[in-house]
């Protein structure tokens, strides 16, 4: 059992791009290392190295984004996640979520009325 506050982390910003990406790295880290762990709370049917691919493609999406204030936001919204993602407070529709294609999901399938309702078609 975890405790709510165990994967919790004081919210402060970085003052320099330097400490920013030091912390940064040290999520990453921290996601790539409990990669194993996601896969055997959510039941993800899927093999370890997709997770981690995944979550570098989550990391680099935004790479290039140079304000420092947005850039402590987003890290402060990944520590969260971080957070949320170890103390199962997510279900596995919310995690599977991260691995639709997001493509497939906005095409029209005339012959599947449930994804069709369910998207408002």
């Amino acid at each position: 059992m975890t405790m709510a506050t165990q994967f919790a982390e004081t919210t402060h910003r970085s003052l320099t791009q330097t400490d920013l990406r030091r912390r940064v790295l040290q999520l990453y880290r921290k996601y790539i290392r409990n990669a194993h762990e996601f896969a055997n709370l959510y039941e993800l049917d899927m093999p370890v190295a997709s997770i981690r691919t995944k979550i570098r493609q989550e990391f680099e999406r935004q790479r290039f984004v140079s304000d420092l204030e947005v850039n402590n936001v987003l890290y402060a919204k990944g520590q969260m996640e971080f957070q949320e993602l170890m103390n199962f407070w997510k279900q596995q529709c919310h995690v599977m979520r991260y691995f639709d294609d997001q493509n497939a999901y906005n095409t029209l399938d005339k012959n599947d009325f449930v994804k069709n309702f369910l998207r408002g078609n």
